[in-house]
């Protein structure tokens, strides 16, 4: 089963966060869960801490000893001591599974020592910051495979994968030292840190050195006359405890019934989300045999009076399902309500999935080992799919060699919904080379997404920054509006999306997308066709009569008019009454002019071309057509009571640059059409009203650069992020395309005001009202 998507692909509107109820029962849950930690929850880590401190000072008990049987016990008791430092201790409490005790000292999550070959720091950003908000959102859960390896089918394949059973096995055999650098890599990642940088190597190679120093100097020169047998043991215990954990985490979420996702966009339900962590998580079932053989081992070895559960080895990672929904829950509160998490999701329809430890290791196996081959989901059961397919899988090991995505994401079988890449179909020159109209295919799994006539889209581009040097890119998005809806053609099949991009004076998208787009290239969409306001044209019920419309263009502002004209035409048949009133600088700016007097012809739409300078002898000029002439003149309530006398009793839809509808806005009232009558669309940022500066000054944090700018309230968040060397993706700047979306961790935004709080806003649009933290 496939996760909703944020908005209704069936018609690109909100869904709401009604939900299913699904994130209301878990926040009950959580909420009485965390209030019942307390001292019993301290104590218990407190004696884990203890009998973690037993455990590894009779390992080097067992060093000093040597002999055979003492370097197998040896290994054995660090791999037990690795096990229970990652889960029950470091794992959870950097999550700050006892911060808000007030005794909790050592146990808070900035204070702890974690006896682990990991920077605390890179784990918070890799982990915290990158897997638990992704999980399994291939391209943006870089704990995915560890980020060089591939666990599951919907990942990306690359050149290296080929050996990557291989490579396990070479990383294996310095797993400890490996450790750190793993981990800065992903964390890397989600920072956007250079890969060969002090960020990445720094603190790996100290961590490394250490660990290095005491393994193999310090520990096998104090044993004595026995280096040798402590070395090996040292080294076995190493490799052992720390691949031990490395597979017990990699088995949480690849392989087998986990499910991998597109990304979800900003609009991700609380719903949507438990769901898919969810989904996305796997409980593992410990092993009789494994924890008989190791509860022989500790009590044998290490006395201890009050010797904890032996779930503690496993402590955040046989609950991961738990972890994952309630992160800063520590691991003796995730056992207890287990049993609740279980009822909640089979209540909901949700698999709660638990495999026995022992089967997930030739699951494991044998995935890793088919992923060394670029099969994506579809084909990883059915290999024979795509080798009935040389091409495609000859383009797969084309652009995997040389590590570049295929736009078309052919691994992952769920459709995407945001950030699509879109394969452009054709590009025809307009307007005498002054516009591009542009078709895009709609994209795989998008056969039931709809949308209305006046509808756009959301197209994202990557651009060269204004710096200097001309080295650094910036994403920008802009909007395009649709020049038809979404019905099918008379052939049956499926309409694809176009639209038309305008050139425009330095413009950096518009100009650059008429110079480069061209067939076979891909654009990137921000999320399906959306509308604005009441602008949109619904679907007409069948025997209701086409209401009277008038429509208002403006230069490209033509593109949303096209299409509520062929809508109209369509519902109306022979005759519709429409008129169309359409202003450009000359005729040679004419778009779609072909098209509109053919409207004109065939279904009795009333049509006037207008331009500002007088015409050179276009046949427009003379056409036969009725209402074809083209005449000189600009938008005023003259014209408008010349050409359209009773505008009052018509329903009026303009799309052009701001002012222009803010005149015809007030022209209209002024000429009696009531303001309901009258719709607009226009992708011109309008001026933000600002309130008074009344001296009040916020404090907006960025959780997660550590930075800070004061502000007044009318500074948007978006400049202040600006201000402080933070790039956000923006494009309209008004709050429609939802490029900026952004999570609020704490304060209240003017756009809240006494209304609602709001987890996700948009920074272009939002000013402070109190001091604000953000998440980035």
């Amino acid at each position: 089963m496939t996760l909703a998507a944020p908005n209704d692909p069936a018609t690109g509107a909100d869904t709401g966060h009604a939900g299913t109820g699904l994130a209301a029962e878990l926040g009950a849950l959580y909420t009485r869960a965390k209030a019942a930690v307390g001292p019993d929850d301290l104590a218990h880590i407190r004696n884990v801490t203890a009998y973690g401190e037993a455990i590894d000072a009779r390992r080097r008990e067992l060093l000093r000893e040597g002999g055979p049987r003492a370097v197998r016990r040896a290994t054995a008791l660090e791999l037990a001591y690795r096990l229970m430092q990652f889960s029950e201790l470091g794992h959870n409490i950097i999550h700050g599974s006892y911060d808000h005790l007030p005794d909790c000292g050592e146990y808070h999550s900035d204070r702890y020592r974690w006896d682990f070959n990991v920077d605390t720091d890179h784990w918070k950003t890799m982990h915290h910051v990158g897997h638990h908000p992704n999980t399994n959102i291939v391209g943006r859960d870089h704990d995915l495979g560890y980020s060089i390896l591939r666990g599951s089918a919907g990942q990306d394949w690359y050149g290296h994968h080929l050996g990557q059973v291989a490579m396990i096995s070479a990383l294996a055999a310095m797993a400890p030292l490996a450790a750190p650098f793993f981990l800065s890599n992903i964390a890397r990642k989600v920072g956007g840190h250079r890969f060969l940088s002090s960020y990445t190597l720094r603190s790996p190679a100290r961590i490394a050195r250490a660990d290095m120093r005491r393994r193999f100097v310090d520990e096998p020169f104090r044993s004595g006359w026995k280096p040798l047998p402590t070395l090996a043991a040292n080294y076995l215990g190493g490799v052992t405890g720390y691949m031990s954990v490395l597979f017990l985490v990699f088995i949480e979420h690849h392989a087998g019934e986990l499910e991998l996702f597109t990304d979800p966009g900003p609009d991700e339900t609380a719903d949507q989300y438990y769901e898919r962590q969810i989904r996305a998580t796997r409980n593992f079932l410990p092993s009789t045999q494994m924890d008989d053989a190791l509860t022989r081992l500790l009590e044998a070895e290490v006395p201890f009076e009050n010797r904890p559960d032996l779930r503690i080895f496993y402590g955040g990672l046989d609950t991961h399902i738990e972890h994952h929904l309630f992160p800063d829950l520590p691991p003796s509160m995730q056992r207890k309500i287990a049993p609740e998490v279980r009822e909640i999701a089979l209540r909901h329809g949700l698999p709660y999935h638990e495999t026995p430890l022992l089967e997930t290791v030739p699951l494991i196996a044998k995935t890793v080992t088919g992923l060394s081959v670029p099969f994506g989901e579809r084909e990883f059961s059915r290999p024979r799919d795509l080798l009935r397919d040389p091409a495609g899988l000859a383009r797969r090991v084309a652009a995997g060699l040389r590590y570049r995505r295929l736009p078309e994401s052919p691994y992952l079988d769920k459709p995407r919904f945001h950030n699509v890449p879109a394969r452009v179909v054709e590009t025809t020159p307009v307007a005498g080379g002054q516009a591009l109209s542009v078709r895009l295919a709609r994209p795989r799994g998008w056969e039931d997404v709809r949308w209305d006539a006046g509808a756009y889209v959301s197209v994202r581009v990557e651009v060269d920054d204004d710096n200097p040097a001309g080295s650094d890119r910036t994403e920008l998005v802009r909007q395009y509006s649709l020049v038809h809806d979404s019905v099918g053609q008379e052939d049956g099949n499926l309409p694809d999306l176009e639209f038309c991009v305008k050139r425009v004076a330095d413009g950096r998208v518009s100009n650059r997308l008429n110079d480069s787009l061209k067939p076979g290239a891909w654009v990137t969409l921000v999320g399906v066709p959306q509308s604005t306001g009441d602008f949109a044209l619904p679907a007409a019920d069948n025997g209701v009569a086409t209401p009277k419309s008038l429509h208002i263009a403006g230069g490209v502002g033509i593109t949303p008019i096209i299409a509520l004209l062929r809508r109209l035409a369509r519902d109306a048949g022979s005759y519709c009454d429409a008129t169309l009133l359409y202003f450009n600088r000359d005729e040679r700016s004419i778009i779609f002019e072909s098209e509109l007097r053919e409207l004109a012809r065939d279904a009795g739409i009333t049509l006037h071309l207008f331009t500002d300078a007088p015409a050179t002898g276009s046949p427009a000029a003379h056409s036969p057509f009725t209402g074809g002439d083209l005449r000189t003149g600009r938008l005023s309530p003259e014209l408008l009571a010349e050409m359209v006398p009773d505008l009052a009793e018509r329903e009026t839809y303009v799309c052009a640059p701001a002012a222009v509808i803010d005149h015809a806005r007030g022209w209209l009232r002024d000429l009696g059409q009531p303001a309901e009558r009258f719709h607009a669309e226009s992708f011109t940022a309008p001026e933000l009203e600002r309130p008074t500066d009344d001296g009040s000054r916020y404090t907006v944090r960025f959780a997660r650069t550590g930075t800070s700018v004061e502000i007044d309230g009318g500074t948007t968040l978006l400049e202040a992020a600006d201000r402080a060397g933070i790039t956000v993706p923006t494009g309209c700047e008004r709050g429609l395309c939802k490029a900026c979306v952004t999570t609020k961790l704490g304060g209240t935004t003017s756009a809240e005001g006494s209304g609602p709080a709001q987890d996700r806003i948009t920074v272009c649009n939002a000013m402070a009202c109190t001091d604000i933290e953000l998440d980035l």
